[in-house]
């Protein structure tokens, strides 16, 4: 009986001590300690590695070190514990639209767009993949889901114009280029003097 009352307690004081490295990690990372946080993340994984928060977490860390490889297999490992975690989603469109996967980054995008719907975000770099693989008309649904979640979204508003100037609605495109510019995205300027004089 004693035996069996010592080992639920070693069990809980590895718990507990687990969940203090996992927000050891967090406290590390928000410090810019990546290196550091990875060690904690990985303390704690060793007997959490379900844990769907500190694998994602121990992949940004990665991603902030710059070894990027290493913060995509979290972001998968993520994906594995739960299919419609959408920030994996996200980060692993972010690293397909980076090496130019449009295609890769796109498919991404969209099932992170089906589960975070109200992220303005997540269309706009839909409407980006979709805009680099030249489909003109899913890029512009994109960029005008992403206009109605924010309408202050400066660079939807900017790539949405360039896209209709491309199509030949000039007065509209440059009209919202101008509105580009006036939300203050730097590139509108070049824009309405490439596209709109």
């Amino acid at each position: 009986m004693k035996l069996f009352f010592y080992s639920i307690l070693f069990s809980s004081i590895l718990c507990a001590c687990g969940d203090n490295q996992s927000k050891e990690g967090d406290k590390l990372f928000k410090q810019g300690k990546y290196e550091a946080a990875i060690q904690q993340y990985d303390a704690y994984l060793e007997y959490n590695p379900e844990d769907l928060t500190s694998v994602y977490n121990q992949g940004r860390a990665y991603e902030e070190l710059g070894e990027i490889e290493k913060a995509l297999e979290n972001y998968e490992r993520a994906i594995e514990i739960d299919p419609k975690h959408a920030n994996s989603l996200l980060s692993i469109g972010k690293y397909h639209f980076r090496e130019k996967n449009y295609a890769d980054a796109s498919f991404y995008f969209s099932k992170a767009s089906e589960i975070i719907q109200s992220n303005p975000q997540v269309f706009f770099l839909k409407g980006r993949a979709h805009h680099k693989l030249g489909e003109t008309q899913e890029a512009m649904e994109a960029y005008d889901q992403a206009i109605s979640k924010n309408g202050d979204y400066g660079e939807a508003y900017l790539y949405r114009g360039a896209l209709k100037v491309y199509q030949g609605k000039k007065s509209a495109g440059c009209g919202d280029i101008r509105v580009a510019q006036s939300l203050n995205v730097p590139e509108a300027e070049e824009a309405l003097n490439e596209y709109c004089n």
